[in-house]
């Protein structure tokens, strides 16, 4: 049998087996190249960036406006916000542009292929659909969790250190850790909405309802929150800042990744490129 004979064999059996990741190595290697060369990972960091980083600042802003301008403040006590360090990192993190920017970093790409062609061809080499779901995901994933979550953070603590002081340097490695969760969960989301609607806003749209779902419905019962697997970045925040250790979000984000996995792989298995 020669080695051609063998691969195909192995190719064939990859597409068959349900659970072979065959060509997952070079779709992971593809992927990355074009995140290295487009702008879109560049885009999220400085806009990301940008945000917290004005958001930390405010409490600065605040006092050299009472400072300079103390006729502005009224004749009753000038508000003054705090000058803690970890209150004004979390202010600006709070602002949660990171969830954002990873929902509209990622509606497009799987649209985007199948639109240009790009997604067929690359099917149609001995790579198997479960593969191209894997290393979308996973790499978006990291990406985005370095140039939304952990490059903002960064610059922000530096900020944040020279405006207040320095903060808690095991609280920002525990949030900078906890919110890789945060893109995963959004970049699932974004990938799945992709194989059933065809448009790249509608994608946005649907990754918009899933980040706004826990506000609305806890505003109602505030006591189902935890349970929505988008939860899961204020759950992380919570947890790296020393509050209660629940499982109930992280267990609904396991789920919620698996049930999206096996949702996922379905729909592009069946899809017609």
């Amino acid at each position: 049998m020669n080695a051609t004979t063998v691969d195909t064999l192995e190719y064939v059996s990859g597409r068959q087996g349900a659970g072979r990741l065959l060509g997952l190595r070079n779709l992971v290697r593809k992927d990355v190249l074009d995140w290295g060369h487009g702008k879109g990972a560049w885009i999220v960091a400085a806009a990301t960036t940008t945000v917290i980083i004005l958001g930390a600042a405010n409490a600065a802003i605040n006092q050299w406006v009472i400072a300079s301008f103390p006729a502005e403040a009224g004749d009753g006590p000038a508000k003054i916000l705090s000058v803690v360090p970890i209150d004004n990192l979390l202010a600006g993190i709070g602002t949660q542009i990171s969830v954002l920017a990873v929902i509209f970093a990622t509606m497009s790409l799987l649209i985007a292929e199948r639109d240009s062609g790009t997604l067929a061809w690359t099917i149609s080499k001995p790579v198997s659909r479960t593969s191209v779901l894997v290393s979308k995901w996973l790499t978006a994933t990291l990406v985005l969790w370095v140039a939304a979550f952990v490059v903002p953070l960064a610059i922000t603590t530096g900020l944040v250190t020279v405006l207040y002081g320095a903060p808690d340097t095991a609280v920002v490695v525990a949030i900078a850790l906890a919110t890789v969760m945060v893109p995963a969960i959004f970049v699932g989301i974004t990938l799945v909405a992709s194989t059933f609607v065809s448009n790249q806003a509608a994608v946005g749209a649907i990754g918009l309802f899933f980040f706004i779902l826990p506000s609305i419905a806890g505003g109602l019962v505030p006591a189902v929150t935890p349970f929505f697997p988008t939860s899961i970045f204020a759950w992380a925040i919570e947890v790296s800042t020393g509050g209660p250790l629940s499982f109930v979000t992280p267990v609904a984000w396991a789920i919620g990744m698996t049930v999206l996995f096996v949702l996922g792989r379905r729909r592009l298995a069946g899809m017609d490129l």
